[in-house]
């Protein structure tokens, strides 16, 4: 402690600036000569101050102490209060917090006592020393860090320490009336670190404090609200994540993977986010949700693992994010053991409801978390009484949405309570808890999603979707497939309003590969269901499912039947079967929803005529007709999916291009503002292919790549194979014959596994158009006979150019073998696959 800091313990004994410098040079055990050499001063002056050191420090009554070892002492209790209370220098960079700190200079100069709250690990201490070491408007702060002091303990020890006084006779009101009187002259800055396990405590203390001293500031930290009168509560976020992506700057820009970066590279010397790592970085970043402490401990492990591979192991994170820097408090050291820091705080009644609440994998309100967490021995008074308490823990996270509250556990966070739900063996119940009243409240959502009010039942799947992911994972696990079956047959073919997604594929495959279809009407439910999601990707199978629902629904209600008829004309349109074969059960199917005034089935009937139609004309008036009733049931799902089918048609016919540009304007509109990402898709789809009937293959050929991934994201494959077309097409459009034929070969491949006829024929026509470009006639006549084979050519219609073409080079008689050939090739033999 230098000569020009001015202890308030001395200043308020009275003693003199030029006393004060004798007296550290006293507590240095300096005789009376020396100190009067350092200072320039006599011997004699020295001894005279001296002796009013003894008399001013010499107890209450203020009489001479009986010797100078008294100042000896004296010096060296200040100086270790001094050092005991000086806020900690960070030995590491301090990254992001840009708005935080502006908040909080604000915030400090305007209040008396500030309280920064989060869960643990959010970086509060570390912000609060930040801000308390930035700060120039308030005295130097004093630390009074909580953490060393037991739960239950009195803080008054603690406080009377830092502020550097006399123990005293206890801890009762002594104590206090000393600390009121060091703080009542002047002007002093506290920051009271770590208050959550000693709450009421510090609080009582501060607001005693407060209320009678009038200079006195207070930083404190703490999970929640100290609740004291004046008291202002900033939470402190998680920092900001970034958007996973390959951009290094792009990730870069939020705090949370520079703080990943920094650290790395302090225990990886050249540790760099690149266009290798950044995805892998920002998906680290994303799923610790941005928690500085979890961060740091994740960057630590770089020395062990690269990005890609810490991303893949942060399923078990709390074996990973271990071994935090010596010198950080025990509790930090691991992810684990911040957090249980934390839980030991809470009464039975919190941990009860905090570990049900891990059911939950995203944002919830609280009317649901009373329906499903509210079971004995909790219930819902309990809960109104409970839930706030959480809250004030900051182990429940909150944002408003709208006039919504809603809630949600960080991931850390829900992962710790999980595994304690899982160690007190009730993790079962509060998960079928959580999956019935999901999965039941997604087949709740039918009617409004196929028409009464399908923006806001959209909105509720795409909120919930991870709940009902979560639910279908209960249901599988379960020896009954009945929960599971009555869901996704429940929505059935209310499907084609929510699009196609890879996990119901998966769902379907585990059900269909282990477990027979329930007894029925729920297995022709079942079937129907199947029906229509598989025939994204295996027409023939879709079609056998059709075929078998009709068959179960003989006894089945009419509804039912009608659905079945549905299927199959579904179905067949696609599947390569004699072609119109599907119009008089189609026909049948909307005579059958007229009867049952079911107008969405019906709707969705005449929308598969149109898409069977035989002409470009007929079937543009039948999607025309569908598009209609669709609108007129406020359906703009699927009048955007009809709209999307006409300007394809549009295009594959290079007719009404400007028309088509119209169609696709609207259904691009009704799918933005329905939220619908697979009609988004096909909206972009078709513009993709309008650019390319309008010989805009380089505006194209991108959007074609980037559509391909999306596709197979979701299980589309009808579409992937269409954007493999378009990328043949734009490659070949370059004169890039090799590349172009790869991409028309995989979608041929795609399409012989889809079983499309349809997409089938495009694929092998475009791929014969190719070979015959790179030079293969023989091999593009083989491929033009395959397609003949599976949509026979009208004699009555005129010749394809190519047809004609390939006769020519080839000859009649080679031509007619090669047709020949590749009329009675197996598909999956043919020289492209």
């Amino acid at each position: 402690m230098g000569s020009d800091v001015f202890p308030d313990e001395l200043r308020a004994a009275g003693v003199t600036p030029r006393e004060l410098e004798i007296f550290w040079l006293v507590g240095d055990r300096l005789h009376n000569q020396e100190i009067a050499d350092a200072l320039n001063v006599s011997e004699r002056t020295v001894e005279s101050h001296v002796s009013a050191l003894l008399r001013k420090l010499g107890g209450p009554d203020r009489q001479a102490a009986p010797n100078r070892r008294i100042l000896v002492e004296a010096a060296e209790r200040l100086r270790a209060l001094r050092d005991a209370a000086a806020l900690p220098k960070p030995i590491s960079s301090f990254v992001g917090r840009g708005r935080e700190i502006d908040d909080l200079h604000r915030l400090v100069r305007e209040n008396r006592l500030l309280t920064l709250t989060g869960p643990a690990g959010a970086g509060k201490t570390r912000l609060a020393l930040r801000l308390a070491n930035a700060v120039t408007a308030l005295p130097p702060a004093v630390l009074v860090d909580f953490a060393r002091v037991p739960p239950g303990q009195s803080v008054e020890r603690e406080f009377a320490d830092a502020l550097g006084l006399v123990a005293g006779d206890g801890e009762g009101g002594g104590s206090r009336a000393r600390i009121r009187a060091a703080l009542a002259k002047g002007r002093h800055w506290l920051l009271a670190d770590n208050c959550e396990h000693v709450a009421d405590g510090a609080a009582a203390l501060l607001a005693d404090l407060l209320a009678t001293t009038r200079g006195l500031h207070v930083l404190a930290t703490s999970h929640g609200p100290l609740r004291v009168a004046g008291e202002v509560v900033y939470e402190v976020p998680p920092l900001p994540v970034p958007e996973e992506g390959d951009d290094p700057a792009a990730v870069l820009s939020a705090a949370s993977a520079r703080l990943f970066a920094d650290r790395a590279a302090a225990v990886s010397p050249g540790f760099e986010v690149t266009s290798d790592n950044a995805r892998h970085v920002a998906v680290i970043c994303r799923r610790l949700d941005g928690l500085p402490l979890a961060i740091e401990l994740a960057a630590a492990r770089t020395r062990a693992f690269s990005a890609a591979e810490l991303r893949t192991r942060l399923d078990d994170r709390f074996a990973v994010l271990t071994d935090g820097p010596h010198g950080s408090p025990a509790r930090h050291r691991t992810l684990e053991e911040a957090l249980d820091w934390s839980y030991e705080l809470l009464s039975g009644e919190e941990r009860l409801l905090f570990e049900r609440c891990s059911v939950f994998p995203s944002a919830f309100d609280y009317d649901t978390a009373t329906r499903i967490l509210g079971y004995p021995p909790l219930s819902a008074a309990t809960l109104v009484q409970v839930f706030p308490r959480l809250l004030d823990r900051s182990l429940i996270s909150r944002r408003r949405r709208d006039e919504t509250t809603e809630y949600w556990l960080l991931d850390s966070v829900r992962q710790f309570a999980h595994r304690r739900l899982q160690a007190s063996g009730t993790a079962d119940v509060a998960r079928e808890q959580h999956a019935r009243h999901h999965l039941g409240q997604g087949v709740a959502a039918l009617t409004d999603l196929c028409g009464r009010d399908q923006a806001a039942a959209l909105r509720w799947f795409g909120h919930h979707w991870a709940d009902l992911r979560a639910g279908m994972q209960w249901a599988l696990q379960q020896p009954e497939t009945k929960v599971a079956w009555e869901f996704l047959a429940g929505i059935g073919t209310g499907w084609e309003v929510l699009g196609a997604r890879g996990e119901l594929f998966d769902w379907l495959g585990t059900l269909l590969d282990e477990h027979p279809f329930p007894q029925g009407s729920l297995g022709v439910r079942a079937a129907i269901t199947c029906a229509f999601l598989l025939d994204y990707q295996d027409t023939e199978r879709a079609r056998r499912f059709a075929e078998q629902a009709y068959e179960r629904a003989g006894n089945s209600s009419a509804r039912d039947r009608a659905l079945a008829l549905l299927a199959v004309g579904w179905t067949a349109r696609a599947a390569a079967v004699e072609q119109g074969s599907e119009f008089e059960v189609l026909e049948r199917a909307v005579s059958l929803f007229e009867r049952l005034g079911d107008d969405w089935h019906r709707a969705l009937a005449l929308f598969c005529l149109g898409l069977s139609a035989p002409d470009t004309s007929a079937a543009l008036t039948r999607l025309a007709d569908a598009a209609d009733l669709f609108e007129r049931l406020h359906n703009p799902v699927k009048r955007s999916n009809c709209l999307f089918h006409m300007a394809n048609l549009a295009i594959e016919d290079r007719v009404r291009l400007d028309e088509a540009a119209t169609w696709l304007a609207e259904a691009g509109r009704l799918a933005g503002t329905s939220g619908n990402e697979h009609e988004r898709l096909h909206t972009e789809l078709a513009l993709a292919r309008l650019d390319q009937a309008r010989e805009d293959h380089t505006a194209a050929g991108p959007r074609f790549a980037r559509l391909l991934s999306e596709f197979r994201q979701i299980g589309d494959l009808r579409c992937a194979a269409r954007c493999l077309h378009g990328l043949g097409g734009a490659v070949a459009s370059a004169g890039d014959h090799g590349p172009a034929r790869r991409h028309l070969a995989e979608a041929l491949e795609i399409a012989v596994g889809l079983g499309d006829r349809n997409v089938l024929v495009t694929s092998l026509l475009l791929l014969a158009d190719a070979d015959h470009a790179a030079g293969r006639s023989d091999r593009a006549a083989i491929l033009l006979g395959a397609a003949e084979n599976l949509a026979p050519r009208s004699p009555a219609s005129p010749e394809p150019p190519l047809r004609a073409v390939l006769r020519e080079r080839l000859g009649p008689a080679g031509f007619a073998t090669a047709l020949a050939t590749g009329r009675s090739t197996p598909l999956t033999a043919l020289p492209s696959l």
